[in-house]
């Protein structure tokens, strides 16, 4: 399955991951969904980093070229940032 990221959202959203580990969070695995438009990284302490392009599932086209990096604690999103992505 192909990653459908953009390398400098995947970069940004590492740096993240890297916090956590650094912090002593322990990555326990790794999932990618929808045809590689969603990275799913799950941590030790059950907090989740989320990396999503943004698609109108009714039709499965982008709506507006966006990319999410969320960061989930307890079922809450912590942070969330949102990236403008050019698609050809």
């Amino acid at each position: 399955m192909n990653i459908n990221i953009k390398s400098s959202i995947l970069k940004t959203a590492s740096r993240l991951l890297c916090e956590q580990v650094t912090n002593g969070n322990c990555l326990v695995d790794t999932k990618v969904r929808d045809n590689g438009n969603i990275i799913e990284w799950h941590l030790a302490n059950g907090d989740i980093i989320e990396i999503i392009n943004n698609v109108d599932y009714s039709t499965g086209l982008m709506l507006t070229p966006t990319t999410s990096i969320c960061y989930w604690h307890d079922g809450d999103i912590i942070t969330e940032e949102c990236f403008l992505t050019h698609r050809p």
